[in-house]
Parts: C-alpha cells; sequence; structure tokens
C-alpha cells in the first residue's frame, strides 16, 4: 500500500466553510486538499437533476453583508454563477443558472475528494493522519473540520474534547424538502416564492421564478420546502409519505389541483439551519493550532455565516502554520 499523500492543511468538508477555507490556503500559497463524504460539493448549497427536471432543494439564496463575502460573491457574479434577486422583501443573490453553481465556483482548481469519508483522526509526531473505513487517507501538520456539528463532535472526542465539547453546544433545525416535476402546462403560476413560518409549507417555488433560471427538458419544476417545527415533529417518516404530504399541502395553500406531478421525491435535512450556534468564546481551535473547527454551526444560519467561519478560521490556523 502507498504512503498516504501530507498536505500543508487538510479540511474535511466542502460546503460553504470548507470551500472558503481553502480558498484562504491556496491564495496563501498552501498545499490544501478537501475531502467529503458526499458527491457533490456545497454542502446545503444544492440542485439536484432527476428525470430531466432541475430543483434547487438546499439553500435557497443567499445574502450578502461583510466586505470578504461580498467580494466572492462580486466575483461569482461576475463569473455568471450568482444572479442578483430581489426575493422575500430582499436583495440577495442567486444561483446561476442553479444554487450549485456558486460552490462549483468557489471550488475551481481546488484539489478536492469526494465520497471520502473519514471516520478517525489521529496524531503522531507533530503529524495529523486522517482515516476512512479503509485506513490512512492522508497527512497534515493541520486540519480544519468543517463537517455538521454532530459529525464534526465524533471526529473530534479522541483528539480534541474541547473543540468536540464546542460542536455538541450547537443546536440546529431540520427540513424536509420536496421536489416536483411537472409538465409545464400543469403547473398553475406563481407570481413569486411562497414563504411562511409554520408548516407543514414554509417556502415554496417554481423553478422558473429564478433568474437565469436551467431549462428544464421534462417540464417545470417546483420545490416545496417544509417548515421547521413541522419537519422537527415529522423528521423520521417516510420520504414518500413526506413528499405526498407537502404537495397536498402545498395544493391547499395556492388553492389549486394540478395533474398528478411526472416526478415525486422528498430529501431530508438532519442540519438544515442553525438555531442556536456556539457561544462566541467557546474553543475553536486547539493549543497547539494543529486542528481547528468551523461551520454555520460556529457563527449561524446564513450562508453567509458558514462562509465566513471558514474564512476566519483558516486565517487563524496560519498564523501558527509550519508548511508540511
Amino acid at each position: 500500500m502507498s504512503s498516504p499523500r501530507t498536505f500543508d492543511i487538510i479540511i474535511i468538508g466542502s460546503g460553504m466553510a470548507g470551500l472558503a477555507a481553502a480558498g484562504v490556503a491556496r491564495s496563501a500559497g498552501r498545499s490544501v486538499c478537501v475531502l467529503d463524504k458526499g458527491r457533490r460539493i456545497g454542502g446545503r448549497v444544492s440542485t439536484r437533476r432527476a428525470d430531466g427536471f432541475t430543483f434547487n432543494h438546499g439553500a435557497q439564496f443567499l445574502t450578502a453583508r461583510q466586505p470578504d463575502f461580498i467580494t466572492a460573491c462580486e466575483s461569482a457574479q461576475a463569473a455568471g454563477a450568482l444572479r442578483p434577486w430581489h426575493v422575500a422583501g430582499r436583495d440577495a443573490f442567486c444561483g446561476a443558472p442553479t444554487m450549485r453553481n456558486f460552490p462549483v465556483f468557489l471550488g475551481d482548481g481546488l484539489t478536492i475528494r469526494q465520497q471520502v469519508e473519514i471516520t478517525g483522526i489521529t496524531r503522531d509526531n507533530g503529524l495529523i493522519t486522517l482515516h476512512d473505513a479503509d485506513g490512512p487517507v492522508a497527512r497534515t501538520p493541520q486540519v480544519l473540520v468543517t463537517a455538521p456539528a454532530p459529525q464534526a463532535a465524533r471526529l473530534l472526542d479522541p483528539v480534541a474534547p474541547d473543540l468536540a465539547a464546542t460542536a455538541r453546544s450547537a443546536a440546529y433545525a431540520p427540513c424536509w424538502t420536496g421536489m416536483y416535476g411537472f409538465a409545464a402546462e400543469d403547473l398553475p403560476g406563481m407570481a413569486a416564492p411562497v414563504s411562511t413560518k409554520s408548516g407543514p409549507v414554509g417556502w415554496a417555488c417554481r423553478e422558473d421564478l429564478r433568474p437565469d433560471a436551467a431549462a428544464s427538458e421534462a417540464g417545470m419544476g417546483l420545490v416545496v420546502q417544509a417548515a421547521s417545527d413541522w419537519s422537527e415533529t415529522e423528521l423520521e417518516q417516510d420520504a414518500a409519505s413526506v413528499a405526498s404530504v407537502l404537495l397536498e399541502a402545498w395544493q391547499e395553500m395556492v388553492g389549486a389541483t394540478p395533474p398528478a406531478p411526472r416526478y415525486m421525491a422528498a430529501h431530508r435535512w438532519r442540519y438544515a439551519r442553525v438555531i442556536r450556534p456556539v457561544a462566541e468564546d467557546a474553543p475553536r481551535q486547539t493549543a497547539d493550532g494543529m486542528i481547528g473547527i468551523a461551520g454555520d454551526w460556529t457563527a449561524g444560519a446564513r450562508v453567509e455565516d458558514a462562509f465566513m467561519s471558514g474564512h476566519h478560521a483558516m486565517k487563524s490556523l496560519l498564523a501558527t502554520a509550519t508548511p508540511a
């Protein structure tokens, strides 16, 4: 078996925090590798394509207030990966043509290994080794863990119990998302996305309402996201049942009963929205600077919060780093 490769910095997780951190490390001239257990980068800034339909089934839009994130969004807009969108009463950005185009833009040129699930972290002789189920994957003097808080806590328990405790102090609200594909003529018109604060429907949007929406070969996509309270109550329900209930609730809301959709599915986001981030004074880095944490759960619920957490965490790690 060949020896695992060594990088200056390794990041676990390719969501907004991980991608932002990797960009900072690359700009600093460090060799950096992002490891992620999923098939696509971006975390909850996500898009699904199925049966010819396109569904933006994760984060619906993003807003930018802090200078570094504004700069990233402006660069993405110049590259055609974001478009302005006035939605839900605010000025925002929407991925173009899909939400996933924004993380793809951020990840361009980075070393990212997908479908690598890290199951263990060990430390020896000034290096950290990351392991999957088959053994060592990579080594590094420094690692930044950006996985959702419960997953981060399990990984960190053996090597950084103080950071694991930080992770366990965060709390999330889940979200069930229904995805429905219709013939274009079957789906009733919507002047704007529907947004409410109580369940079952918390958000509903026809995909063609988005700026520069991706064309769908099969017809029109509809995304219905459940409110947090309803999602919490129904978290362990069968996905097919949830998809049916959300569709019926949406039909009642808009006062229309279109023909049965050509495609119907539901996705459960267990860690959809941070409702209690960790305390500002909670530790986010080991005393020796070898292990750090980042993610929306360290900062707040917005996409920008996740991005900026990775940005700041990597700058902190770099201040104590010695390249491998």
